[in-house]
Formats: structure tokens, C-alpha cells, sequence
């Protein structure tokens, strides 16, 4: 049953080992005890440059089970696999040859004879090198049990009389990920529906090839494709750095949600939307988002490039962002933010034109066109998506809602109370409540914005300019406590009606 074809599997080495969930690596251990492990083949700590690692001598029994001497045996009393099926280790032999592991179960419920062997094929030329065994195929694998299993048997040459051979062993780690200690390969699909979800274990991707029952099989892992099918499209922010991450493939995981964030401990992803530490702050080199999808950060980073999907009409335009903008970065006219406490008074609502708006800071962008080109920004420092706003009427959007009984602006630039249908995207922003008076949002030093019908009731404040239907000026926008009286006008480029 030797392995003709050779199959060598590369993880990358720098990746964090020390988040997997850890079967035996030595690192405490004394050198020159047996480690923990069974006393079969001797094992013995020892340091191979450096390392600690186990080695085993193999050598033939006088008496008792005739082959206990050609293994080494880890014992797994205590352990819970905790939903996880693959076991990697790395080993360093002088030969070429099948290395064979088993899991056993012993009493009650005990694995059906032999069928939890598994082979792989080890041709590292007296070198480590990483095997890793899956028990989530193969048979027996709808058997195996998280807690009760008794040893990892560890065969370097099978039955093979090998006496006298040296074999180091080290690293034996439960690898796949993990979210809030329960594996994820158990999850149902879309079961993580958090905006933040911690991994821990490890996430990788690759081919082996082991053998059963005397054919090899091609197995894929691909841990990324795994966890991407138990996110929900709410997910928004992943962080990874509890986990030992490699052979990265971050594009893969935004596939339900492009604004997904990765917080991630190394520089595997060659993908937009991953943070990393540089040393002094959090950083990704480019943030794509867009307002079709939920977004959120719990941490504070810097985005070098952001890119932002999103129409804007000609007219007022609500917005929120996570990061400082001005009127030039956006491409507006101007910029209007909320007066800090105010609330509707009568008819009216005030804002100010500051024509700049902090980060989480809802405020109207007036446009003198509409566009759907993308936003771009430069070194933006985006700040921490807060869980809940102020006690202010305008409230930014950072995810996706039901926008029944708020008030939006419309694509005429109006505000606009939703029906039941209607809906409010993400980096957009809301008025809670409209008393039904109100019929104007007051820009300080600047026009009126109409909320909804231009019908307007001729007690109210004016603070437009008022043409009448020949295009005469009737009252200077600054003009104060000014009663117009029945009839047709012009006021903001359309036709108001005073009754």
C-alpha cells in the first residue's frame, strides 16, 4: 500500500501556532522525561536545534502485544475535540515511508476495530514535515466522539520491522476554527449572525492525500469556504487574530458582504478591507464599502484609500460616515450638520453649514448635480461604529432597515415619511419624528429644504428667497416673521402654494 506518487503539502511557518488548540508540542515538557506520552518505543524530550520535540526509538517487544514498540501513543484522557475532526503534527523520519495514526475509543462505544486508521505519506528526506489527517471523512467518522477517546496512535513505519530507527514528533494540533469555543464545521449555515464574530483555532486551505483502505485519496480542506458558509450577510467585522491563519483568502470571506472588515495578524490577504497592525496603529491599505450592505467597526484603524459606493441626487443628501469629511471630499456644495440638542420647534428644524461633519456625525450634503461615481477618499481615520446615537432626532444608518415612519430625504431632495415598504440604506441618515406642522428644515444663512408636499401654511417663518410667478423678488431669504399672502410663488426653483 506505499504511496507512489509523492504529495507534499506547504503551510506557511509564519503563521501563529500558538491559537490552535494544542495536543503536544513539547514546549513544556523536561527534556529526558517520556513527555506524557505512553511508555512504548521510548519516548524521550529532546532539542532538536532549539525545538523541544519528542523522539521515539522503535524496537521489537519480548513479550506482551508484539507491535506496541513500532508506535508512539499520546493519551487523550481529558481532551474534548470540541466539534474538531483534523489533526495535524509534524515528524521527522530518515526514511520515506506510510505514516499511520489511529484514534481509539476502548470500553463502551468504542471505534469499530481498525477503521479509525488513517494513512499519509511522509517524503521529506530525513527533514519535518507537516501531516495532517482528517476525521471528519472517511469511516467511522460519523462515530467519532468529542470527549472519551483514549490514544492518538502514532505508526511511523506501520508493521514494518524498523528496530532501531529514530523518529522525532512534534506540534500535534486540532486545527479548523472556532467561534465562541464550538467548532465551526458544526454550525448550521448563516447560524452567525453577530456584526463582530471572533475566530479562534486556525484557518487554512490546502489538498492531502491519506488512504483507508488501500486507495489514496485527495482530500480538500478549506477552512475559509467553511466559516463563509455559516456568516450571515449581518457580519461585518471578522477578527482573526485569536487564530493561526495562513494560506489567506480574505476575498472569498467578503463574498456575503463586501463591506465585511478582517481584522487579520498577518499579511496573507492580498485583499481591500483588511486591518493589520503596523506597529504604531491599526491600518488597511484600502476600505472598499457600499451603501447596499451592513457595515461596522468596534475598533478605530486607518484606511489609506476608501472607496464608497453610492448615488447622490441633485439636491440634499443625508449621510453618515465613519471618518472626517469636508464638502471638497465629498463634491458638494455644502455640508450641514445637525444643531448639537435641537429639535423640531413648531415648523421648523436647524442646521448648521458647517460644511464639515465628524466621524459618525449625520449631516445633509447639498449637490448641484446627481452622480453614482464612486467617492473616493485618502488617509482617513475611521472611527468605532457606535452600538447606539445620541438622544438627537437625526440618526445615521449604518446597516440596511425598514424605513416606515421615518424621514428620509427622496430623489427630489425632499423630505419624505416611508410607507411600509419603504427602506433606508447603510451611510445614510434619518429624522425620527416630523410633528405634522412642520413643513421645513431651516439651513442657517441658506435656503429651505420643503419636507414633502410644497403646501406651506402662511403663519410659518420664511426664510427663502419668494419669487412671485413673473419672477419678482417678494421677500430676501434673510427676511424674518414674514406673512405672504394666498396665492402661487416660487421658493427654492418650484412652486409653493399659500393658503
Amino acid at each position: 500500500m506505499r504511496k507512489l506518487l509523492l504529495f507534499a503539502i506547504a503551510l506557511m511557518a509564519t503563521a501563529s501556532m500558538s491559537a490552535q488548540i494544542v495536543l503536544w508540542n513539547g514546549e513544556d515538557k523536561e527534556l529526558g522525561t517520556d513527555g506524557g506520552f505512553w511508555n512504548r518505543a521510548d519516548p524521550t524530550v529532546v532539542d532538536d536545534n532549539g525545538n523541544k520535540c519528542m523522539k521515539i526509538t522503535l524496537k521489537e517487544n519480548a513479550g506482551g502485544w508484539a507491535d506496541e514498540h513500532r508506535m508512539a501513543a499520546l493519551p487523550m484522557a481529558g481532551v474534548n475535540l470540541k466539534g474538531l475532526r483534523r489533526i495535524s503534527m509534524r515528524i521527522k523520519m530518515a526514511e520515506s515511508h506510510n505514516v499511520m495514526i489511529k484514534l481509539t475509543k476502548e470500553g463502551d462505544g468504542g471505534y469499530t476495530g481498525d477503521e479509525t486508521r488513517r494513512w499519509f505519506w511522509y517524503d521529506a528526506a530525513n527533514g519535518w514535515q507537516t501531516l495532517v489527517y482528517e476525521y471528519g471523512a472517511g469511516p467511522n467518522s460519523e462515530n467519532i466522539v468529542d470527549e472519551g477517546n483514549t490514544l492518538i496512535e502514532i505508526w511511523p513505519y506501520e508493521f514494518d520491522n524498523k528496530w532501531g530507527q529514530d523518529i522525532l514528533i512534534d506540534d500535534i494540533h486540532l486545527e479548523g476554527p472556532m467561534v465562541g469555543d464550538v467548532a465551526v464545521r458544526t454550525l448550521a449555515d448563516g447560524a452567525l449572525t453577530d456584526k463582530q464574530i471572533i475566530v479562534t483555532g486556525s484557518m487554512r486551505k490546502g489538498n492531502y492525500q491519506n488512504t483507508w483502505d488501500g486507495d489514496w485519496h485527495t482530500e480538500a480542506y478549506d477552512d475559509y469556504s467553511l466559516l463563509l458558509s455559516k456568516l450571515s450577510a449581518d457580519v461585518s467585522f471578522l477578527n482573526l487574530t485569536g487564530a493561526a491563519v495562513a494560506d489567506g483568502d480574505g476575498p472569498q470571506l467578503r463574498t456575503k458582504n463586501p463591506n465585511l472588515l478582517i481584522l487579520s495578524p498577518t499579511d496573507f490577504f492580498d485583499t481591500d478591507n483588511v486591518i493589520r497592525w503596523d506597529g504604531e496603529k491599526n491600518v488597511t491599505p484600502k476600505m472598499v464599502i457600499n451603501d447596499a450592505y451592513p457595515f461596522y467597526t468596534p475598533i478605530d484603524f486607518t484606511a489609506t484609500n476608501v472607496e464608497l459606493t453610492r448615488k447622490r441626487y441633485a439636491g440634499y443628501n443625508t449621510f453618515v460616515l465613519p471618518f472626517w469629511v469636508s464638502a471638497t471630499d465629498l463634491g458638494a456644495t455644502a455640508v450641514y450638520t445637525h444643531k448639537t440638542g435641537a429639535t423640531f420647534k413648531k415648523d421648523t428644524d436647524e442646521f448648521n453649514p458647517n460644511g464639515v461633519a465628524g466621524g459618525n456625525v449625520p449631516f445633509i450634503a447639498d449637490y448641484a448635480a446627481a452622480s453614482d461615481e464612486v467617492l473616493n477618499f485618502t488617509d482617513k481615520g475611521v472611527c468605532t461604529t457606535p452600538d447606539n446615537y445620541d438622544g438627537s432626532d437625526f440618526k445615521g444608518v449604518y446597516a440596511p432597515q425598514s424605513a416606515e415612519n421615518l424621514w428620509g430625504i427622496n430623489g427630489e431632495g425632499k423630505l419624505q415619511k416611508g410607507g411600509n415598504t419603504a427602506t433606508i440604506k447603510s451611510f445614510h441618515a434619518y429624522l425620527a419624528d416630523v410633528p405634522s406642522s412642520a413643513r421645513e428644515i431651516i439651513f442657517e444663512g441658506n435656503e429651505t429644504m420643503g419636507i414633502g408636499a410644497t403646501l406651506v401654511n402662511s403663519e410659518k417663518r420664511i426664510v427663502n428667497n419668494v419669487y412671485d410667478l413673473q419672477g419678482r423678488q417678494i421677500v430676501n431669504g434673510k427676511s424674518v416673521n414674514v406673512k405672504l399672502q394666498r396665492g402661487l410663488y416660487i421658493m427654492n426653483g418650484k412652486k409653493v402654494v399659500i393658503k
